[in-house]
């Protein structure tokens, strides 16, 4: 499916850009869904939203893409920090 991730000299940072940028955010949300449960509080009570990760930058990017997924509300301030691990 993606020849260019293991072929010597391939350029493939555009192939590996291309599938985190959709991953991180659903790796976000199944994290995120885990921690919500078990502060047994509702999403509406959610006020910040902090994401980090050390790939896949993108604008907008995976904390909007996650807010979107778990369905918060435009309010929640979020930040988003790359390249902190």
């Amino acid at each position: 499916e993606n020849p260019n991730m293991c072929a010597y000299m391939a350029p493939s940072l555009d192939a590996r850009q291309n599938i985190v940028v959709v991953e991180i955010p659903k790796l976000g949300k199944e994290a995120a869904q885990k921690a919500i449960k078990e502060w047994g509080q509702p999403k509406s009570k959610i006020t910040h939203l902090i994401f980090c990760t050390t790939s896949g930058v993108d604008m907008p990017g995976a904390d909007y893409q996650l807010t979107k997924l778990l369905g918060l509300r435009p309010s929640v301030k979020r930040f988003m920090m790359y390249q902190q691990g």
